[in-house]
């Protein structure tokens, strides 16, 4: 409790807002905004056609920015390219004996290079010699949860560059995140509340995000102790609400439900139940007396029909999902880059808390990758929300009851 009473991440939030809207190429939108994106991204077309010389980019995503690998992005959906002799759509062909083709499939849709097809043969193949030990390192260090796989996606990109450049073509793709009033989005900032307590606290901080065009994901619990369904319906009707994902409890719910798939759907239908819209977003509650993240957790996720998970601290820099036995799983893993909880309880909480974040936003920055803070209510006031009669006696009688239930 000391660290709620010390912290002021009023003022140090709006002092890094200011900050990262001033840079004017990163986008502040909530996960499931972004998800959406990434997901059109994803499953948008990409048709390049070589003729006369030329090469010319075309896609089906709005705001999509084409860009000639590595880093000159097209003002005109057109590149030079005099020496080729090649001539019609360029096709990577993924060889369809490939073992791990399903997750080269999502490595090329990562990196927006979209304009490929599966078959036995074609003009540029990418066969088991020339990828196949690749997708098996990058699939080991997907299994460890955190190990870095990007020498290994660069590594094949080589190979998709070699074989354009055999031909005399470039590598164009689209660029990970849009293009925004013509600018080229270079990183995404994307905070991330977990409501475990002070749902009242939200107002005043939506209204600071309000006033620097920022949403954010708002992570509420189910069946929560410090407040109501009354106060999440009050909360999902408000006009400054923004996305509101699922703080999960699983484990905890699960001697409840049974299992914890019966939890996860058990809270999921009604959370939306009580906010009238879909929860596409989760992120596990730490808990006050117990850890909600097992091995039956992933797959209790996707069982329950869940698009993405932001509960795990991975190094990945952009939404990643898991190969199991030749399926990629449907739930996306995006990783938080720091917390508020990981600032000391100092006088200097706020300078430091602060200048770890900004640190944090710059690494983030030059990988071009998508940034999720994690950020308490309750940091934001805890004398403000004991204030209120309601919040007090919540506090009061949940650690009464506690109390008079821990052994002695």
């Amino acid at each position: 409790m000391t660290r709620h009473l010390l912290a002021s991440n009023y003022d140090a939030y709006e002092r890094m807002l200011q900050a990262i809207k001033a840079r004017g190429d990163i986008w502040t939108i909530s996960q499931g905004e972004y998800m959406r994106w990434w997901q059109k991204r994803e499953n948008a077309t990409l048709r390049i056609v070589v003729a006369d010389g030329k090469c010319t980019p075309s896609s089906s995503l709005k705001d999509a920015a084409f860009e000639k690998y590595p880093g000159e992005f097209l003002k005109r959906p057109v590149v030079s390219c005099k020496k080729t002799k090649f001539s019609g759509e360029v096709w990577l062909t993924i060889d369809s004996t490939l073992e791990k083709k399903e997750l080269l499939i999502e490595l090329l849709k990562r990196e927006g290079i979209l304009n490929f097809q599966v078959a036995k043969e074609g003009e540029f193949l990418l066969s088991h010699d020339k990828v196949g030990a690749l997708l098996e390192k990058v699939d080991a260090k997907l299994r460890k949860r955190g190990r870095l796989f990007e020498t290994d996606i660069a590594a094949i990109k080589q190979v998709i560059i070699d074989k354009l450049a055999e031909r005399g073509l470039p590598l164009l793709r689209i660029w990970y995140h849009p293009k925004i009033n013509d600018t080229i989005i270079k990183a995404v900032f994307s905070p991330r509340y977990d409501v475990d307590r002070a749902i009242t606290n939200l107002a005043r901080i939506r209204k600071l995000e309000q006033k620097y065009e920022v949403t954010s994901t708002l992570y509420i619990r189910a069946f929560c102790p410090f407040y109501s369904d009354k106060d999440v319906q009050a909360l999902a009707s408000s006009p400054w609400c923004s996305e509101i994902g699922l703080h999960g409890e699983f484990v905890r719910n699960s001697q409840r439900y049974g299992d914890e798939f019966s939890a996860a759907r058990a809270e999921k239908e009604h959370l939306e139940k009580l906010i009238g819209r879909p929860v596409t977003g989760v992120c596990l509650h730490g808990g006050e007396l117990t850890s909600n993240l097992s091995d039956d957790t992933l797959d209790a996720l996707e069982r329950a029909g869940f698009l993405y998970d932001t509960t795990t601290g991975l190094r990945y820099h952009f939404p990643v999902r898991t190969l199991v036995n030749g399926r990629m799983r449907n739930v996306y893993c995006l990783k938080h880059v720091f917390g508020d909880n990981k600032v000391p309880p100092t006088r200097d909480y706020a300078r430091n808390f602060y200048e770890k974040v900004m640190e944090k936003m710059d690494k983030v920055h030059e990988q071009n990758g998508v940034f999720v803070l994690i950020l308490h209510p309750v940091y934001f006031g805890f004398f403000s929300y004991l204030l209120r009669p309601k919040n007090f006696t919540m506090i009061v009688k949940f650690f009464w009851n506690n109390f008079k239930q821990s052994p002695l």
